[in-house]
């Protein structure tokens, strides 16, 4: 048995990371747990799209919580730099939505309008200011364009992570934690193959592996394989983000752009990176902007999302196990929610209260039956 921890962080994702770097910058013992090394799975897998406005289909909570959350990443980013010389290379450059039926055109007007309404900025171009701004798409019926959505270079940022935690708190790599038990609802003790840890607070944040370690999560965290690619262009790239149904392409300072991204639900775990994935990768992509038809294949890889039975994150203490808290569930928007996370995380812990739409995100929004009541 080990020397005890004020917390134990199960999960060196970017939920994980960031969650324990904020705990640790309270004066708290954390260690970090992770069953292979810092940011292997989804994290770095990710595109990087900081799309608060784009994720959100209607408004209300999550709509909210991503807004709160784009709003943090300035400083998030400066202080990770501050900490660990690393440029995670946040860009407020905008995305755009585009139309490509005159259809999708009005669907999209009426969605600026509700945004606008909900506290967002947006605004409809017409397809001549899309041609002038971004002369590489398709021919369009206009764009939504999201002026304050960006993108963020996740292995970068997972760097800066992975370093930021190496420096405030203990992390073990190759340590997968086995099992939580509890003493009297007081301490718990968390096993890895090797060692027992001991603390009053854990925080289990292993994404689309959460079920292998809390079975009551089974069937309502599960893996959704997705798969991305990036490429090279010849001559000019992209200056934003590009988004139409579920391909998006995010320009990147090195001069790639990242494709995604495909949805395999049923998948599970499964690692190939498949070739008819980076076919309809590149078909998709030569749809939507055909003046990149030339541009060089770079690489294909795959991360497994961690994907929730209502779409959003679960977030907080768990009823039946006081100071057992979860950070799962994030889908496709672990890289945009990590900083309101660890801010939810810490008041959690702290027993503070929570703002209203915070609580959309607690697992108590599920009934004991296992309806959802969100």
């Amino acid at each position: 048995m080990t020397d005890a921890f004020d917390v134990i962080v199960i999960g060196g994702g970017v939920i994980g990371m960031s969650s324990a770097w904020r705990l640790a910058g309270t004066g708290r013992r954390v260690l970090l747990l992770e069953r292979d090394r810092t940011g292997a799975e989804a994290s770095s897998a990710a595109a990087g799209m900081l799309g608060a406005q784009l994720e959100t289909s209607s408004p209300g909570p999550f709509f909210q919580l991503c807004l709160e959350s784009r709003s943090l990443y300035q400083n998030y980013v400066d202080e990770l730099r501050e900490e660990t010389g690393v440029d995670a290379q946040l860009n407020h450059n905008g995305i755009y939505q585009l139309a490509l039926t005159e259809t999708e055109a009005h669907a999209l007007q009426r969605r600026m309008e509700w945004q606008i309404r909900a506290g967002g900025r947006a605004q409809f171009l017409s397809s001549r200011e899309v041609y002038e701004s971004e002369p590489l798409v398709a021919r369009n019926f206009g764009a939504l364009y999201l002026p304050d959505d960006g993108n963020i270079h996740a292995p970068l940022l997972i760097r800066a992570l992975s370093l930021a935690v190496k420096r405030t708190c203990t992390v073990l790599e190759g340590a997968e934690a086995i099992s939580i038990v509890t003493h009297n609802s007081l301490d718990y003790t968390v096993s890895t193959h090797s060692e027992k840890y001991v603390t009053r607070t854990v925080v289990v944040a292993t994404g689309a592996w959460a079920p292998h370690l809390l079975p009551s999560l089974t069937g309502r965290i599960r893996p959704v394989k997705g798969q991305l690619l990036s490429i090279r262009p010849r001559r000019a790239t992209l200056q934003r983000t590009i988004f139409h149904h579920h391909t998006y392409l995010v320009p990147k300072r090195d001069g790639t752009i990242v494709v995604g991204a495909t949805e395999d639900k049923e998948a599970g775990f499964n690692r190939d990176v498949r070739a008819d994935a980076v076919q309809y990768l590149l078909d998709s992509a030569q749809q939507v902007a055909p003046g990149l038809s030339d541009a060089v294949f770079v690489r294909s890889w795959i991360g497994h999302r961690p994907g929730s039975e209502d779409a959003h994150p679960w977030i907080g203490e768990l009823a039946e196990s006081p100071q057992l808290h979860v950070a799962v569930g994030h889908f496709r928007n672990g890289i945009l929610l990590a900083p309101v996370t660890a801010n939810m995380l810490l008041d959690s812990i702290e027993r503070r209260p929570w703002p209203v739409h915070w609580q959309a995100f607690h697992p108590a929004r599920v009934s004991h039956e296992g309806e959802v009541t969100i």
